[in-house]
């Protein structure tokens, strides 16, 4: 008697009540957009990433950018949520062939602006990027 007791606490569901639905998932909350850079320097800037929509053929897509200007360099629109690297490398105009490099990753949530400085104007070394969604 005390066994059956015992074991008609356990459980405690009813072995007839419907089942909860399983839980639906999230829709992808994400927006597809675009990237550009904001190049607030007085040197040009080349920018390349590795575009991989499209997994049957992968491309390389470089834009220049040219001081004081500001250009799309996502070469369109890319999906939500896809992670992207921008190599963005400073030209300086010299004689010994110098270039300032820096990656910035970015995921897609609509459109973003990538703004790049130099924290001293007179040093191509101090390249900043800081990233914002307009």
């Amino acid at each position: 008697m005390l066994v059956a007791w015992l074991l008609s606490g356990c459980g405690g569901k009813d072995p007839t009540a419907p089942l909860a639905p399983a839980p639906v998932p999230s829709e992808p909350t994400g927006r597809a957009g675009t990237v550009a850079v904001a190049n607030h320097t007085a040197y040009d800037l080349e920018v390349a990433y590795l575009n991989e929509t499209s997994a049957d053929a992968p491309q390389i897509v470089r834009t220049h950018v040219p001081a004081g200007q500001r250009a799309e360099v996502s070469g369109g629109v890319l999906p939500a949520g896809l992670e992207v690297e921008f190599d963005l490398v400073l030209v300086p105009r010299t004689a010994d062939g110098i270039r300032v490099r820096r990656k910035v990753r970015v995921s897609i949530d609509g459109d973003w602006v990538l703004n790049v400085r130099l924290a001293d104007e007179s040093d191509p070394f101090s390249l900043e990027v800081a990233s914002a969604s307009p």
